[in-house]
């Protein structure tokens, strides 16, 4: 690739040159590799994202059926699962930071596909893990004598607060929940408590619940649906720990 510089350079060179470097400053080709980098990484984490958490919604409602049960979720609690989970925490994972180690990594192949170094495991396993922990809380509340209403309402905090969980495993590819940095990238933290407010103001303002159908849920049925959605996570961080090993 030739590189030419903008300001002293000549024409000729300028016209030849692959790359021109406006600020006649060589270093500014490290920045931009990894800028790249941090470009390409993003996309990688974006998709993982948005791919795990809709294998765990289709794959709720589909075990459901298959399973007998009554519709897990309605259409309007889908629709705002997507609307929590899919808007702005997927935006503000795009707007993550290049990693401290992006630089030490090997070019990538040109052939290399883009689910490589494992990722289509990932959002498999990642998005299983959802669907079956979700399934997990709708199952228990309504075998403990709750209400479709409130079994619902839990399995739509399950499934969301798990994908907000999410969120922060897929700021890194090398490193689990536990060991990610959470304050270099505000927006994300800025976008799921927006999310988690969101959630929180369907369940208990009257004129949302209209419209979305939560009930009001009893200390045991909430701790049920904090307690499956903590379970995606640390599984998820044994299974990357052990892939690493």
């Amino acid at each position: 690739m030739g590189v030419a510089i903008g300001k002293s350079g000549t024409d000729v060179a300028r016209q030849a040159a692959d790359v021109i470097l406006t600020d006649d400053n060589f270093a500014t080709l490290v920045d931009a590799v990894e800028q790249g980098r941090c470009v390409y990484a993003n996309i990688r984490k974006f998709v993982q994202y948005l791919l795990s958490c809709n294998i765990g919604e289709v794959l709720t409602m589909f075990l459901g059926i298959l399973m007998g049960m009554p519709v897990v979720l309605l259409p309007t609690q889908l629709l705002l699962v997507n609307l929590v989970t899919d808007g702005l925490p997927a935006i503000a994972l795009g707007l993550e930071p290049p990693e401290p180690e992006a630089m030490e990594q090997s070019p990538r192949k040109p052939d290399e596909s883009f689910f490589s170094d494992g990722l289509m495991g990932r959002i498999f396993f990642r998005g299983i893990l959802i669907g079956i922990c979700t399934l997990g809380t709708f199952s228990t509340v309504l075998c403990m004598e709750g209400s479709l209403a409130a079994a619902r309402t839990a399995t739509l905090c399950t499934l969301i607060l798990s994908q907000l969980i999410h969120v922060f495993e897929c700021k890194s590819e090398k490193r689990t929940l536990f060991s990610v940095p959470y304050g270099n990238n505000l927006w994300l933290i800025s976008a799921a408590l927006i999310s988690l407010g969101i959630l929180v103001t369907c369940i208990y303002i009257p004129i949302l619940q209209t419209i979305f159908t939560p009930v009001f849920l009893s200390k045991m049925q909430l701790c049920i649906a904090v307690g499956f959605s903590l379970i995606v996570p640390i599984f998820s961080g044994i299974f990357g720990w052990l892939q690493r090993k």
